[in-house]
């Protein structure tokens, strides 16, 4: 099992030592969420990224445009995706959420459950995407369900981290810019890379 502390330290020391380089990326990224068409695609690469500067690749702008090209299509396929099932789910939710008794109150605490789980997938699937041979989506979620199972505390903690960070910067404004896909990034690739490492030894 995975430490969240020790995944913490290792992605904000990644992130520091390619300070500057993550955060010029990071405005282009936020950029790409603005233009909604290019936001799937910028959210895949910046996860590629952050896993080249995890392993302590050497990268540079024109590996970004390569990324960006290579990763275009899966990203809105995982985009669509997400749209539908979260769509969904938010969907049965807000319509249901003040309807009495105590079916639709186990009907709200399932949906929510599901929510959580999917966000928790979500949060992993680009690293082990990245990682693995087989790119399609059944097997990138289905590896991120294993991992969840594995390291169940972790997993959650390191997303709850993630939210936090993310609702921090939306509300600050700033660290949305200029950090945040960053930590978010190497949060998840620390730790799907430290889970694989630690197999590997076994």
């Amino acid at each position: 099992m995975i430490h969240p502390f020790t995944v913490v330290a290792r992605a904000f020391g990644r992130w520091w030592d390619e300070l500057i380089m993550l955060m010029l990326l990071n405005m282009a990224w936020a950029l790409g969420q603005l233009l909604v068409v290019t936001g799937p695609p910028a959210t895949a690469v910046y996860y590629d990224i952050a896993r080249r500067v995890y392993k302590g690749e050497l990268w540079e702008p024109a590996d970004v445009w390569h990324s960006f090209r290579q990763l275009f299509w899966p990203a809105w396929r995982w985009g669509l995706l997400n749209a539908l099932v979260m769509g969904l789910i938010l969907f049965n939710l807000l319509t249901y959420w003040e309807t009495p008794g105590t079916f639709w109150l186990l009907l709200r605490l399932l949906w929510g459950s599901v929510l959580v789980v999917w966000v928790v997938l979500t949060f992993f699937y680009w690293p082990f995407w990245l990682a693995q041979e087989d790119k399609s989506l059944k097997t990138t979620y289905a590896n991120c369900g294993r991992f969840l199972l594995l390291n169940p505390f972790p997993a959650v903690a390191l997303v709850v981290l993630g939210v936090v960070l993310l609702l921090l910067s939306l509300v600050t404004t700033l660290p949305f810019f200029l950090a945040v896909m960053g930590w978010l990034s190497l949060l998840g690739v620390t730790a799907v890379e430290t889970s694989l490492e630690l197999q590997s030894e076994k």
